[in-house]
């Protein structure tokens, strides 16, 4: 029975998003319920009969709980079929243009029978927490942002940028890798493709190399998301003291009654009901026995300092409220006040409002992050603020923030003050950086020169084997 997906593209507050309606859903992604033991939830995320990683709360009374994430398999054991699906995703969308609706459907026919919103945006390839995701999930933890319901967000719409992998870390391979920096250096930056799981963190399906990719080269990573559709928004009651839905929502977008298709709620209320997949029994048994496969290859010590410096799940909970800033906006806040043109810039508390301008700077506009940082550390009627930015500041390698901390290092011992002693912390790791990337770059050029030396004598090789065979060719020549 084959597979159908109804789309819609859609517009609501100036982004663009497909409104999918799978019916006859193979059910092979997806989220698998686990037996409940008192006071907790566990959930799967599976991909065909693989439980790829388990996500769930120690407290399911409690929906602001964030929850334990552990990765346990990888698609790497799937079906070549599903894997291919999910690969042309990403290339269709970003490198060829097909569209929002033609490049999802791949992966849409691999879903369960409901409603669906598809979206492109922009991934940050972490954990939530300074670290690089491929390899974070190794060991069962608490991860921050992973909640169902966040205090801080409240009912404002979020991308759920932060990724769990769906390959395991003994999938990297560094010849892929360096092939993908060479056509993100040529201007063809493919993407990936994920799917929501809880939060602000989605499963990546496909594009793990890209992400890797993108993040040594300081590119944005770009995936279409696919988020359930499963929320509803109440209004006010009606005459008999009853609330009706008046919007479906998931984090990316809440969705008016009136801007939804014909039967479009009917196929809600029908299609959001939970089913166990058809290969509940197999992914059971798999989880009970399955064994992590250890990486042989070690990540690049970059992709280790480079995750450290995105922004982590506590700087996106607090700019979820901010849609922009301008330069005028800016300028006040750097002048010590709260307001521009007697409205408030983001709220009336001048630390609060610092503090969220830098969250959301460094999350969206990294140009605009640094001299609007440094301003605030070079303006000691700032100071409040100081301690706060500075630890922003100390894990991004760049010269404009070493110039800064050099100066406060050489004018100032560890002991006199807090910014002085993260100074000479950032000089520190700052000549670190610097010897790291001497020894790539002698590690490069070695490289190059063996693969030049290697060239060269398949050339003399080629040269030679051809001139043997001419004069072979000429002893066989018949004589005049």
């Amino acid at each position: 029975m084959n597979s159908v997906v109804v789309s819609t593209t859609l517009e609501i507050d100036g982004r663009e998003f497909l409104l999918a309606d799978v019916s006859k859903g193979t059910g092979q992604v997806g989220i698998f319920k686990g037996n409940n033991a008192p006071g907790s939830d566990t959930d799967v995320f599976f991909v065909e009969s693989e439980p790829i990683f388990s996500i769930g709360k120690q407290n399911n009374l409690d929906p602001a709980a964030d929850k334990l994430v552990a990765q346990i398999s990888g698609i790497e054991k799937c079906s070549d079929v599903v894997k291919s699906r999910f690969s042309v995703v990403g290339d269709n969308f970003f490198l060829y243009g097909q569209g929002l609706a033609r490049s999802a459907v791949p992966v849409l026919e691999l879903l369960s029978e409901g409603l669906y919103v598809v979206h492109e945006s922009r991934m940050i390839p972490s954990d939530g927490a300074g670290n690089f995701f491929w390899n974070a999930y190794n060991v069962r933890h608490e991860v921050a942002g992973t909640a169902d319901r966040n205090s801080v967000i409240g009912d404002a719409n979020f991308s759920p940028c932060f990724l769990i992998p769906c390959e395991q870390a003994a999938s990297y391979q560094p010849n892929k890798m360096t092939a993908l920096q060479e056509r993100i250096r040529k201007g063809k930056v493919s993407g990936g493709v994920a799917y929501h799981v809880s939060g602000m963190f989605s499963a990546l399906l496909d594009g793990h190399h890209t992400a890797t990719a993108c993040l040594l080269n300081d590119k944005d990573f770009k995936c279409l998301v696919i988020e359930p559709l499963t929320g509803v928004i109440y209004g006010a009651e009606d005459g008999g003291g009853r609330k009706k839905i008046v919007a479906l929502s998931c984090p990316y977008v809440k969705i008016p009654l009136d801007a939804l298709p014909e039967n479009t709620l009917e196929r809600f209320l029908i299609t959001r009901k939970y089913a166990r997949p058809d290969t509940y029994g197999e992914i059971k048994s798999k989880m009970s026995r399955s064994v992590k496969t250890a990486s042989k290859r070690a990540f690049p010590a970059a992709v280790y300092e480079k995750a450290a410096q995105l922004p982590d799940s506590a700087m996106v909970e607090s700019t979820s409220g901010v849609n922009s800033l301008s330069e005028e906006q800016l300028n006040a806040l750097l002048a010590g006040e709260v307001k521009y043109e007697d409205k408030y810039i983001i709220s009336n508390n001048y630390y609060n409002s610092v503090i969220t301008a830098c969250n959301y700077l460094q999350t969206a506009d990294f140009g605009r992050f640094l001299p609007f940082a440094l301003d605030i550390l070079k303006n000691e009627d700032l100071s409040a603020a100081h301690k706060y930015v500075a630890e922003r500041l100390l894990n991004i390698m760049h010269p404009a923030v070493y110039g800064y901390f050099s100066s406060v290092a050489a004018e100032k011992a560890e002991q006199d003050g807090f910014v002085a002693e993260i100074a000479h912390k950032y000089v520190q790791r700052w000549n670190e950086h610097k010897e790291r990337l001497r020894q790539e770059e002698e590690t490069e050029m070695y490289a190059r020169k063996k693969q030049l030396e290697s060239m060269q004598s398949a050339s003399e090789s080629k040269g030679l084997a051809t001139l043997e065979a001419a004069v072979r060719d000429i002893g066989k020549m018949p004589k005049k």
